[in-house]
């Protein structure tokens, strides 16, 4: 229980000076959705809920989020085929890593939605990366937390290259139609991770298919509520929404005993999209849920049953030739 004491405080006062760091200087691009995600993941739980290290998730981040500003800058192209371009490299790079660490996609996909042209995006990414990764750190220390053990994923490379070629089909198609009826955040960043982790041939969260919707639309109904009533009709700090979010995150976890990490994003997500958006954006994220927890549902009932069995075929041919 003091263990998770813990937890919750890091939580907190990472969400809290996060917003408070861009109220006080003005600078919106210092909101980093993904750092609640990472938060749940690295304090909630007993040890980091993904196969990586400290070290590699904050080479990741790092990478992602400049190679995200970059793609807006420096890429003449839609909007919707920079946000697939994101995506496609960011699950190139996490096939490269060796890890599980599936928020790097949103860490270069967020800029390229919200068409973030600064720096300072970048910059802030790393600090409150580094940040959590300290506290974490600091935990395992302290024996509030067990310490983290790593070993490199082993990839199925045949199924793997399956899982990005429909990742990246599903999401091309998904950029295209959102982004053109500007309804962007049915594929928010945080939701392409989930989208990940979900279509992978291991995934405990497909097997909660309602429990992940619920927790989404939830996350997104609370980070909208909150923004809307305390911030835009009664013109108080962001801060304090966000502190309000991020304990009813908290507790939603402790509620639904399923600490999935890119839901808590996608509540802090609301602090960060136009006034203009709030509303339907608890809207939008369910339906981008849905039709993604289909899809993953789709893929690893039918099609990876396909795949398996080609594979087997596949392995089965020298042993025929012999």
């Amino acid at each position: 229980m003091k263990s998770k004491i813990f937890g919750y405080v890091c939580t907190l006062f990472v969400i809290s000076a996060m917003i408070l760091a861009a109220e006080l200087s003005d600078e919106k691009e210092i909101i980093f959705p993904e750092v609640a995600a990472l938060s749940v993941g690295a304090f909630i739980t007993p040890r980091l809920v993904w196969k990586t290290n400290y070290i590699k998730i904050l080479v990741s981040i790092s990478v992602c989020a400049l190679l995200g500003v970059l793609i807006v800058t420096h890429v003449p192209l839609p909007v919707w085929v920079q946000f697939f371009l994101a995506f496609l490299i960011g699950q190139i790079v996490l096939f490269v890593s060796r890890t599980t660490f599936a928020p790097l996609i949103s860490a270069i996909s967020l800029p390229v939605l919200i068409q973030t042209r600064s720096f300072v995006y970048v910059g802030a990414a790393v600090v409150l990366t580094i940040f959590v990764c300290f506290l974490s750190i600091v935990l395992e220390k302290l024996g509030a937390k067990d310490q983290n053990e790593y070993e490199p994923v082993v990839h199925e490379s045949f199924r793997e290259l399956f899982d990005i070629v429909f990742r990246c089909g599903a999401v091309f198609l998904l950029s295209f139609l959102c982004i053109h009826f500007d309804v962007r955040f049915c594929v928010a960043p945080p939701l392409l991770v989930a989208f990940t982790e979900l279509s992978r041939k291991s995934s405990l969260a497909l097997k909660r298919p309602f429990s992940v919707i619920l927790l989404f639309f939830l996350c997104a109904f609370f980070g909208a509520v909150s923004r809307f009533f305390l911030c835009v009709k009664l013109g108080l700090p962001l801060t304090l929404a966000a502190f309000l979010v991020a304990i009813c995150v908290l507790v939603l976890v402790r509620i639904f005993s399923f600490p999935f990490p890119p839901a808590a994003a996608m509540s802090i997500l609301a602090m960060l999209i136009p006034e203009s958006a709030v509303i339907f954006y608890p809207l939008q994220v369910l339906l981008g849920i849905c039709v993604l927890v289909i899809l993953a549902f789709f893929w690893r009932k039918c099609a990876g049953e396909k795949i398996e069995a080609f594979e087997n075929f596949r392995f089965s041919l020298p042993s025929i030739k012999n």
